[in-house]
């Protein structure tokens, strides 16, 4: 079929046609990134660091294979980790929703009624107007019944005029987006706080022994000073100093055992959902070199807008409520439906046919005359909403800058301390074994032995304690990087 339409006709097609164009191009407002003046570098870089892509499997380059496990079975069971993934699912299908939000809709009725209408009272009505005797007597009938048999197909489909719904798959889009970010966040700080959880594990473990061997050796001093008490060669006081350090440190050894179950079923919880699922068994760990713990490469800052997952989050939020501004402004204008029916009504089957049929088509407009200003509020509200995301991914990208220049500078006073703990630690054992030859040989005395062993567990403690303290900032450096 050919349409010829006249000069005046194709002008008023074209002025329509650029009309809608330009209303839905105009309804959405213009919405850029807010600016953020980001250094070129970071302040606390360190000196030999380099740029570059950091690996996605970033816990394996501790060559822990226990610890890998526990990383890819917590992905799969973690209550939290799973939730996350079902609000994405439901992100998901919202968006399907939005997509089929402007698609022609088609339904179908069929249906039968048995009806029933009094005619009371329609004698008197009728007499006058046929000309017949109002006296005489007659015959009324009382009722009519009868039956109806319908069936027929509505069809009706919106013109998006003003991209109304193409907006609204935008916001679905975005927010999509935005929760697969949220999971990608989730997700690191997850397998960081696992990474976490594991080396402190590691550390109390070790903690523990130490502790215990202190304890014995203090144990070991106290019978010696009770001999020497017993033989008036220390006084009262000594032995009793001696006794109180022996119990303080038994405390703490008790202290750091508890610590160390409780770490243990925290992280038996996070894996596996229950806290009893690690046990004793499972300390048989790898030994770590920490003298290898160095950052990855690092982001430059505006790289590291791009790839840190709640910055890109909150980009996409943005987004999001620049497109809800254009949905609540296409409100103002008319919107146009058109519609279609066919039905078949027919008191009897016999006359249930093709010519029973009734038939309707043709467009609605619908244009919002009188709202008491709900429209212009609706506005306002979306736009007041588009400014509080814009100062959220503001507020998000200043967090992250000041959270790598914090964990930066934690990593290298960390990294110092812990190259001054190693040396001291180092000087610690020569001093022993110092000790050690002299009271071989009978120039020490085995209490001085003793504490000098105990000199020697402490700058262990300490190391210990450094060695967490570094993990910690490295792993807590990783994060803020986006992974």
């Amino acid at each position: 079929m050919i349409f010829i339409f006249s000069i005046s006709q194709k002008n008023s097609i074209a002025l329509l046609s650029l009309a809608v164009l330009l209303g839905a191009c105009s309804l959405q407002p213009k919405t850029s990134l807010p600016k953020v003046s980001l250094p070129q570098t970071w302040e606390n870089a360190p000196a030999q660091s380099f740029y570059g892509k950091t690996q996605k499997n970033w816990w394996q380059n501790f060559n822990q294979p226990k610890l890998n496990n526990l990383v890819s079975i917590g992905l799969q069971e973690n209550i939290d980790i799973n939730i996350a993934y079902e609000k994405l699912q439901a992100s998901r299908i919202e968006t399907k929703i939005a997509y089929a939000a402007n698609m022609p809709e088609i339904n179908g009725t069929a249906g039968y009624s048995r009806n029933y209408t009094s005619t009371a009272g329609i004698g008197d009505v009728l007499r006058p107007l046929l000309g017949l005797d109002q006296g005489g007597s007659y015959l009324e009938p009382k009722g009519v019944s009868y039956s109806n048999f319908n069936t027929g197909m509505f069809a009706s489909w919106e013109l998006d005029l003003w991209g109304r719904y193409k907006l609204m798959r935008k916001v679905a889009d975005a927010n999509r987006q935005a929760f697969q970010d949220d999971i990608d966040a989730v997700s690191l700080s997850f397998e960081a706080e696992i990474c976490r959880l594991y080396f402190l594990w590691v550390n109390l473990t070790q903690m523990v022994e130490v502790e215990k061997k202190a304890s014995d050796i203090l144990k070991e001093i106290e019978n010696i000073n009770n001999v020497s008490y017993q033989r008036g060669f220390i006084s009262q006081t000594v032995l009793l100093e001696q006794s109180n350090q022996f119990h303080k440190v038994f405390m703490k050894y008790q202290e750091l055992d508890n610590a160390e179950q409780a770490v243990r079923r925290a992280l038996s919880m996070l894996v596996y959902n229950r806290p009893d699922a690690l046990s004793v068994n499972d300390q048989n760990f790898l030994p770590i070199d920490y003298t290898q713990i160095t950052p990855e490469p690092l982001k430059i800052p505006s790289v590291l807008v791009k790839t840190r997952p709640d910055i890109r989050a909150a980009e996409q939020r943005l987004h999001a409520a620049s497109a809800m501004v254009g949905i609540a402004r296409a409100d103002f204008y008319p919107r146009i439906t058109f519609s279609g029916e066919l039905s078949i009504d027919a008191l009897t089957l016999t006359e249930f046919g093709w010519g029973a049929r009734n038939t309707q088509f043709g467009p609605t407009l619908t244009l919002p005359i009188f709202e008491g200003g709900k429209i212009a509020r609706q506005v306002e509200l979306r736009q007041s909403e588009l400014k509080s995301a814009g100062l959220e991914y503001k507020r998000t990208v200043m967090n992250a800058w000041k959270e790598t220049e914090d964990a930066l500078a934690n990593y290298n006073m960390t990294r110092t301390q812990y190259g001054n703990a190693v040396q001291m630690a180092e000087n610690a054992k020569i001093s022993t074994k110092r000790v050690e030859a002299s009271y071989r040989r009978g120039d020490e005395s085995k209490e001085e032995f003793l504490v000098s062993q105990l000199a020697n567990l402490d700058s262990e403690i300490e190391l210990l304690n450094l060695q967490q303290r570094l993990m910690e900032n490295y792993i807590r450096l990783h994060v803020v990087s986006g992974g």
